[in-house]
């Protein structure tokens, strides 16, 4: 028999309320384990039970889920890494576990957490495998298509984002008239994007990627509403990602962008 107990390891953003939402509408007991200095409260009027932890707190996440029967979790939301940098107290399976690190690389540190959650017998699996929603086909998804300069600058983008992404520093570029604006590092997207915006002047185009051999279990390129505001308040044009990406609030994603004349471009 099925087990209908889900948990969710919820950082920043609406990705983890819209996960929790289609979980609940396909039948499944959502169990969320909330990041507090990162996640929406909201999270806690669809959750079935939630608890929340800092950053650092594995022993209380484990607990937590075992505690509710939960055998898969999902990481959705962002977790920022500078809350590496900051006052953490981490508990001592995650002192055991940080010291055991090569290096502080986010594939790094989130690969020896699932490792080290596969061992308590919680698997977290691929953040694709329970949502389609949020996700555009290959194209054109904007009204207005690239143009021929926007197009070459795309081609442009992605050999430039995917050096960075293979090195596993960021995964968006910000380009105009094929020169590199900005290169995303431990900011994030949006704050990459408005740094490159300034620097291009308007009419910058943003490209974003897969690292290579993406871990669907985390870290998945993601783009939503705050990002379009990112493009909109620097005057850039055009936003070019992987079909993979996920597309926070899609319609409306769409919808802004073609009030905006922003080309979105899915490849």
């Amino acid at each position: 028999m099925e087990n209908k107990n889900i948990g969710i390891i919820a950082g920043y953003g609406d990705f983890p309320l819209i996960y929790a939402g289609e979980l609940k509408a396909a039948g499944y007991s959502v169990k969320v384990c909330a990041i507090e200095e990162e996640a929406d409260k909201a999270l806690s009027e669809i959750a079935d039970s939630i608890t929340y932890i800092s950053v650092g707190q594995l022993g209380k996440l484990v607990k937590f889920f075992k505690s509710e029967g939960v055998g898969e979790v999902i990481m959705a939301g962002k977790v920022p890494k500078t809350l590496m940098f900051k006052k953490i107290k981490p508990d001592l399976k995650a002192i055991t576990l940080f010291l055991s690190l090569k290096d502080k690389k986010d594939d790094t540190i989130l690969n020896a957490i699932c490792n080290f959650l596969e061992k308590e017998g919680i698997v977290v699996v691929p953040q694709t495998k329970y949502i389609a929603s949020v996700f555009l086909p290959k194209g054109v998804a904007s009204k207005r298509a690239p143009n021929k300069k926007e197009l070459e600058d795309i081609e442009f983008g992605v050999s430039a984002a995917r050096l960075i992404a293979g090195a596993d520093i960021g995964q968006t570029a910000v380009v105009k008239d094929k020169s590199v604006m900005a290169l995303e590092a431990i900011e994030g997207t949006d704050e990459a994007i408005i740094r490159g915006g300034r620097l291009a002047f308007g009419g910058a185009v943003i490209v974003k990627v897969n690292k290579p051999g993406q871990d669907l279990r985390f870290d998945v390129p993601a783009v939503g509403l705050d990002t379009l505001d990112a493009i909109i308040s620097v005057n850039a044009t055009c936003i070019a990602f992987e079909s993979n990406t996920i597309v926070l609030h899609k319609e409306r994603f769409i919808e802004k962008a073609n009030l905006n004349s922003i080309s979105v471009y899915v490849f």
